[in-house]
């Protein structure tokens, strides 16, 4: 029962840690920076405006940007 407790703990421990770790660096994920990951994405948008539309590629850029935002500028 014991030996149960303690693997318990330290398995919450290790995601604990996990999580903290992962929280901590999200821009660096792919490894890439931040200003990397904008001159792609704005890279991306126009390609993706050339092939379907102006349209199509703003509401792709709406999901990429909130992204970008949430890990680059308030980080």
């Amino acid at each position: 029962m014991r030996k149960h407790l303690i693997r318990r703990r330290a398995a919450i421990a290790g995601l604990v840690a996990a999580a903290a770790i992962g929280s901590a660096a999200p821009a660096q994920a792919d490894g890439i920076g931040c200003d990397e990951r904008l001159d792609r994405l704005e890279a991306q948008f126009y390609d993706m405006a050339d092939r379907r539309g102006y349209d199509v590629a703003a509401e792709w850029w709406q999901a990429r940007w909130h992204a970008y935002f949430q890990s680059c500028v308030l980080h």
